[in-house]
């Protein structure tokens, strides 16, 4: 290689784009490679590090989001005739276009309809194209931000803002529980945050139409399911215990 030559690979190496410098060494010392264009080779080696980087990018937010190990995935998701699952839907989901639209996802259905996988493969979708994510349960979240609210205003506020600045948020099992009293406002707080500039999506055995009445204040309900639920999808699943129909199979 010539001097040039070295010095356009030391920078590549500094800059940490190390597929760029090993491609443009193969260039540079393989006589095979002498008669490539440098813009071909240039184009080649930089999409291979922009390769690298979205997929390094997306194992980090699926190891913050807690979906490093699951094996949700869109792909696998199952459209029994009697789930009421649209496979359309998912399709337009998987796409991701509505959390650039800030567009939430309620999953509601009985146990064992495969919320949580559904919900966990969005997820899944989402960090492979770069959205920061999160998974929580409703009993856990409002538990923390319960006990802060109540003991540590400035760490309450904090994490306020924590949850509510990921691209999306998913919760679980939402609604499980009667919610205790101070449980509602934080709610609502959480809710009035990511309106209209994030994605959450939301897992839940309650029917939509049920909620005000389960947080027991009507006004504030109706108030939180308005910001849920404003121009959201909505997938109410139906059909047999998948976890049933999965034993039975020979």
């Amino acid at each position: 290689m010539t001097d040039k030559e070295k010095q356009l690979v030391m920078n590549f190496e500094q800059l940490g784009a190390e597929s760029i410098s090993l491609g443009l060494i193969e260039a540079f010392s393989s006589p095979s490679m002498q008669h490539v264009p440098l813009m071909d080779v240039l184009l080649d080696t930089t999409n291979k590090e922009l390769l690298q980087r979205l997929n390094a990018r997306a194992q980090r937010l699926l190891k913050t989001a807690k979906l490093h190990n699951t094996v949700a995935n869109i792909d696998e998701i199952e459209y029994y005739p009697d789930r009421n699952l649209d496979k359309l839907t998912i399709d337009r989901l998987a796409t991701c276009t509505y959390l650039e639209n800030h567009t939430n996802v309620c999953v509601v259905g009985a146990s064992g309809t495969g919320k949580s996988f559904i919900s966990k493969a969005l997820a899944h979708r989402a960090c492979l194209h770069g959205y920061r994510t999160k998974v929580v349960s409703f009993p856990a979240l409002m538990r923390e931000l319960g006990h802060l609210y109540s003991h540590d205003s400035p760490k309450y506020e904090k994490k306020l803002r924590y949850y509510s600045r990921f691209p999306l948020l998913v919760i679980d099992e939402w609604l499980c529980q009667q919610p205790e009293k101070q449980w509602t406002s934080i709610l609502l707080e959480l809710m009035e945050n990511r309106y209209d500039s994030t994605s959450t999506i939301i897992c839940t055995q309650l029917p939509v139409e049920n909620w005000p009445k389960v947080i027991g204040n009507v006004a504030l309900g109706q108030a939180i399911l308005g910001r849920v639920t404003a121009s959201s999808y909505i997938l109410r699943l139906e059909g047999q215990d998948l976890r049933s129909r999965h034993s039975a199979k020979p």
